[in-house]
């Protein structure tokens, strides 16, 4: 039977899990994270009630969304200010909470496709990324070339969780094997965490991953198949997982 390890946080691996298993696969349920609210640095927030300059609010994810909303005016107060986002799990986690959306992607769901966005490149001014540590410098420095002020405004952190007994076995002597992988945080904890002999065990089975940036990772870190999946949402990598492993949907 093919085991699927599943990196996404916890509740979402979960859901994951439960669709792969109806559909005859075994998950590796391994968050290699979670995330705990933090106060953002100085500086880093923009005067949203101050004149003058475009504003722009960005944000990454639902957890973006989740901890950087108490540092937003509220819905009625945003007057001039645009909210901009990467994902659709990110606009519904906003408009859920009952913030407009202003600027997203046609097509695709990564940073890159956020800043083909044309409307970015029209009169730029201050932009603040809502964001945890140690990620989104590709989006920086793209509104950076667009010519907004940029700041990052570190909202929240991921806390590492460690690989236990149970699960390193379940790699150890899983038989076929696909990894998924939605972030390169989750493949750098992996690697330095997980034995040597399950860390080139993962490099030789097939990967599924969620952007071209992390295809790319991967293929340096020496694994042997690395397809790109079809979204970052479980729908689409369950679909995605299926292709990879010749499965057809559950009815």
């Amino acid at each position: 039977m093919t085991h699927v390890l599943v990196t996404r946080p916890l509740d979402a691996s979960r859901q994951l899990a439960e669709q792969l298993d109806a559909n005859g696969l075994t998950a590796i349920v391994m968050p290699m994270y979670t995330f705990a609210g933090r106060q953002p640095q100085a500086g880093s927030l923009i005067d949203w009630s101050g004149a003058g300059l475009r504003k722009l609010a960005v944000f990454t994810s639902p957890r973006a969304v989740q901890f950087g909303l108490p540092f937003m005016p509220l819905p009625e107060k945003l007057a001039d200010i645009e909210i901009a986002v990467v994902g659709s799990a990110t606009r519904a986690s906003l408009e859920a909470a009952g913030y407009p959306v202003h600027v997203q992607a046609t097509n695709g769901f990564t940073s890159e496709h956020l800043l083909q966005v044309a409307r970015l490149a029209e009169t730029p001014g201050e932009a603040v990324i809502f964001c945890a540590p140690g990620g989104r410098e590709t989006l920086e420095e793209g509104l950076d070339d667009l010519g907004w002020k940029t700041t990052k405004a570190m909202v929240y952190e991921r806390v590492t969780l460690q690989p236990g007994s149970d699960q390193v076995n379940n790699l150890r002597t899983a038989d076929d094997m696909v990894s998924v992988w939605t972030s390169i945080s989750s493949l750098k904890l992996a690697q330095q965490y997980l034995p040597a002999d399950v860390w080139g065990k993962i490099l030789e089975s097939p990967a599924l991953v969620i952007s071209s940036r992390i295809q790319h990772y991967l293929l340096e870190l020496g694994a042997s198949r690395v397809e790109l999946a079809d979204g970052p949402g479980n729908t689409e990598l369950l679909g995605s997982v299926l292709r990879l492993t010749g499965q057809q949907a559950a009815g």
